[in-house]
């Protein structure tokens, strides 16, 4: 797996492939500078011993935190004429989502700790030394960049990914689980090819281009946002708890292949550690923008029934006051989260029979 959008190598030709660590100059060691490894500074390095080879350097936290840059990395490849850039992940890393990141030199990520140290073992393997000296004699691992321009449909999808939020959510600030069901639904959100002001601060690899590519929430909810401007272009007459409704009855439980939409349940190897996706994976399921534009049932809700919900929950009344400026005093009636008219129905701690009610209107033929 790698992370990355950059240029190939040249087609069928394999580049010696050198650690930053075993190109230092005469001036240079780990203990003068011990960021060295991730190839920040070209002055560190030997050029006769990089030019023409892939560099490998290391991605640290420190990447994460801004404090050594990619770009930085990209202009130490270029002064010393490396052919390419190969970053293996810092064991360190972890819990981090990485967006992929434009390179202007061939060069790759592997964002998993696990795969950096195979390519390790393999490029320790491969040194030549000299057996009284232990100097190195040799490079003997051999590596090509492929593109990473293109995209590639190989892969099941859809399927949750590792960082996605999971339910239940709780419902007040005792921790208590909610009578509603969360997340409501999920929608593309990984790896997302968008348009980006040039302006943007929010991802320092993107800054001054034009289009960026990103995960999380802020990439699906997009997704939603304008599919409920068709559907309301559609049915002008939808509330938006009606295009809400209408977003996860239409919702889609299968993947490419049809089989059981995957959620990946951890960071190392996620595709390695998953399972088929539950209700508080994936909400009500992917949604699917053909079918939610030809709905069958809607399950509509009021203001005031949400109000009603909202001034019902334990110690919400000064919460609801500062979001919204509506009393809770002016709302003589409560809704349990359980009892409000959604496409759903979650019940936190069920240990007697419940009966739950909800109204639904068709408009098949509309």
């Amino acid at each position: 797996m790698e992370l990355d959008l950059h240029v190939r190598t040249h087609e069928d030709t394999m580049l010696t492939l050198v650690s930053a660590l075993h190109a230092l100059n005469n001036e240079t060691t780990v203990t003068t500078d011990m960021y060295v490894g991730e190839c920040q500074d070209s002055s560190s390095f030997n050029q006769d011993v990089i030019e023409g080879n892939l560099l490998i350097c290391s991605y640290s936290i420190r990447f994460v935190l801004g404090l050594s840059t990619i770009e930085q990395a990209v202009e130490t490849a270029k002064n010393l004429s490396a052919a390419g850039l190969v970053f293996y992940m810092d064991p360190f890393v972890i819990g981090f989502q990485l967006n992929p990141i434009p390179m202007s030199v061939p060069g790759i990520i592997i964002p998993s700790p696990d795969d950096s140290k195979v390519l390790l073992q393999y490029y320790n393997s491969s040194l030549e030394r000299n057996e009284t000296t232990k100097q190195i004699t040799k490079f003997g691992a051999v590596a090509s960049i492929l593109g990473g321009l293109e995209a590639n449909y190989s892969n099941s999808a859809p399927k949750v990914m590792f960082y996605s939020a999971r339910g239940p959510d709780p419902e007040d600030s005792f921790l208590n689980d909610a009578d509603i069901l969360k997340p409501n639904l999920v929608a593309p959100g990984n790896s997302i090819w968008a348009a980006w002001s040039s302006l943007g601060t929010d991802s320092v690899e993107f800054q001054g281009e034009n289009f960026a590519m990103m995960s999380g929430t802020s990439m699906a909810a997009p997704h939603i946002a304008g599919l409920a401007a068709l559907i309301k272009q559609k049915f002008p007459s939808f509330s938006p708890s009606a295009i809400a409704s209408v977003l996860s009855t239409t919702a889609s439980l299968y993947d490419n292949n049809g089989g059981p939409i995957m959620a990946q349940r951890a960071y190392a190897n996620p595709d390695l550690n998953q399972s088929p996706a539950t209700p508080f994976d994936m909400g009500s399921g992917f949604v699917n923008a053909t079918a939610a534009l030809d709905p069958g049932l809607i399950f509509d809700s009021s203001y005031d029934d949400y109000m009603s919900f909202l001034c019902g929950i334990n110690g919400s009344s000064p919460v609801v006051l500062n979001y919204t400026g509506q009393n809770c005093l002016s709302y003589n009636s409560s809704i349990s989260g359980t009892d409000l008219n959604l496409p759903s129905i979650t019940i936190a701690k069920l240990n007697q029979s419940r009966t739950v009610q909800r109204s639904v209107t068709n408009i098949a033929r509309e």
